[in-house]
């Protein structure tokens, strides 16, 4: 039986380790194209960001700016295109005085144009970040990350298109905006001054960076996001979560794109990892990720090429819907996208399932609802006591690194990954010490502790369902739970918890990555608080995987 045992445990902890790991990587299958490739290659990105990034170029830095300027410039004219560039000056500076700035444009237009033409317009920014004070230095941000891989990524995003031109039915716009770092400046001075630049225009792609690693994020969308999400269904490597436009409308922060997301339908893609490098001098061209830059081309290059040769975005108003979807992505299982609607039905269906699954328990006399009510308390507390501990944590960490402690914006705290890992590993130890001590006292306690977890989660989807809806990282491991256990009565255990467990890490660990690294320690609390709920299902169901009861 120990064997047996031993042999259950190498098993179940295997399959999470693995799904972990291929999490953590996001987009562990993707091929770095060289620069002779003639798909999107990330080399070609490079040496414009090489060029790019050379100096800082913020609007401290006038000269180094139109440096940059002038190179875009010159680069959009070799491709064929007539670049203009747009003026503002006199723009007031938050730190006193006055500055000029410059927009850089030009339009590819399909063979055959009309007065009704649609176009796309990919936007990225110029100016590197002004000066920023980490610790007691002042350091200037070179821009290799932001915004250099956006521009890198939209020249060779229209150098490939152009290569398909003859089959153009809508066209490109480009728009390198000046001062983005600073107020916007430069979008919102053309959307007030030129806003004729924005004619025909029925889709944007906003190409930005919070970091300089990890997966390309497609972190917001415009409102009214069911078509031009059909439109994301042609990405390679999917990296997107509807969560995250919800957040960051909620967060007070803006880029170009929030100039024109009410009026323009249209993406917002970011790399969000690692934020100690956002803003600073670390942001230069020897720490751009080369795997980073083919995610953003994989996802942006395909929907570019269906919109610039499909009849179906002719129309100014085919992208505009006023139904928003709720998506979600698990690595290798792909883009998950519903209407909400569809959503809601998905929730009902779950809550249905999970209290069929437990009163066909209760009916059997597997568990009592006693014991499941007093597991229900515990997961509470384990619920609550992460949160202050965590926040505790992060407070701590914000103090010895001389930071002003900030639930969302802690940057530049030293070994906050560490920090991170070391915290999450207590956590899963502490709870799995808990849970053998229990285990050994009543050999059901696992059965009644899952059913008292899943009933948290069932709580907490209910009443995010009934409010905000996006409520897919709590009833993902309510469904797979529920559908465990579901199969346990009829001896197909082993294989779908084996199933659960490996989609519960497969999303967890890859939401949750999102999560932490998009907050920042500063919200360590909150992060543990849920990563809690699932270290807790995935220990119950191992026991319960091992018990192999049925």
């Amino acid at each position: 039986m120990k064997i047996q045992n031993c042999y259950k445990t190498v098993i179940y902890y295997t399959v999470v380790v693995m799904a972990a790991l291929v999490a953590y990587n996001i987009f562990p299958s993707i091929k770095i194209n060289d620069k002779h490739s003639i798909s999107f290659s990330p080399e070609r990105v490079a040496e414009d960001i090489n060029i790019i990034s050379k100096r800082p170029h913020s609007i401290e830095h006038p000269k180094e700016r139109k440096v940059v300027r002038d190179y875009l410039f010159h680069r959009l004219e070799q491709m064929g295109g007539t670049a203009q560039i747009f003026e503002y000056d006199s723009i007031e500076c938050k730190f006193g005085g006055y500055f000029d700035i410059a927009n850089v444009y030009v339009r590819f237009d399909p063979d055959h144009v009309t007065d009704s033409t649609q176009y796309v317009l990919l936007v990225a920014h110029m100016d590197s970040r002004f000066h920023q004070v980490v610790g007691k230095d002042t350091v200037y941000s070179y821009g290799a990350a932001d915004d250099g891989y956006g521009l890198g990524v939209i020249l060779e995003s229209v150098h490939l298109a152009l290569k398909y031109k003859e089959y153009w039915k809508q066209g490109i716009k480009v728009l390198f905006t000046d001062s983005e770092e600073h107020e916007l400046d430069g979008m919102s001075r053309m959307a007030a001054r030129d806003n004729y630049l924005l004619d025909n225009v029925n889709f944007v792609i906003n190409v930005e960076a919070r970091g300089v690693k990890g997966p390309a994020l497609l972190f917001e969308t415009a409102r009214g996001n069911d078509k031009v999400m059909d439109l994301y269904r042609e990405a390679e490597n999917p990296y997107t979560y509807s969560f995250t436009t919800l957040v960051y409308r909620i967060l007070p922060n803006d880029t170009d794109f929030t100039i024109v997301k009410d009026s323009i339908p249209g993406f917002n893609f970011a790399v969000i990892d690692n934020l100690r490098y956002y803003h600073t001098n670390l942001d230069n061209y020897s720490n751009i990720s080369l795997k980073s830059l083919q995610h953003y081309g994989l996802q942006i290059e395909p929907m570019l090429h269906k919109y610039l040769t499909s009849s179906e975005y002719s129309r100014k108003e085919s992208l505009v819907s006023d139904k928003d979807r709720v998506f979600f992505t698990i690595p290798l299982l792909g883009l998950f996208s519903f209407s909400k609607f569809n959503y809601v039905m998905l929730n009902v269906i779950t809550f249905c399932l999970f209290l069929l699954v437990l009163f066909s328990y209760l009916s059997l006399g597997r568990v009592k609802m006693s014991h499941v009510m007093k597991s229900l308390g515990y997961t509470s507390l384990f619920f609550a006591g992460t949160l202050v501990a965590g926040e505790v944590i992060a407070w701590v960490a914000a103090y010895f690194s001389g930071l002003e402690f900030d639930l969302v914006a802690v940057k530049y705290v030293k070994y906050d990954y560490i920090i991170t890992i070391t915290s999450v590993l207590i956590l899963f130890l502490w709870i799995l010490i808990f849970f053998r001590i229990k285990e050994k006292r009543n050999p059901l306690f696992s059965y009644d502790f899952l059913f008292g977890a899943l009933s948290f989660l069932f709580i907490l989807a209910l009443i995010t369902c009934l409010t905000v809806l996006e409520n897919f990282f709590i009833l993902i491991p309510l469904l797979t739970g529920s559908v465990a256990l579901l199969f346990a009565i009829f001896k197909f255990n082993k294989f779908f918890y084996l199933v659960s467990a490996a989609i519960i890490s497969l999303l967890g660990f890859s939401f949750f990555y999102c999560l932490i690294t998009a907050l920042t320690i500063g919200s360590l609390g909150i992060f543990l608080m849920f990563i809690s709920l699932y270290i807790i299902v995935l220990v119950t169901q191992y026991y319960c995987y091992k018990r192999n009861l049925s």
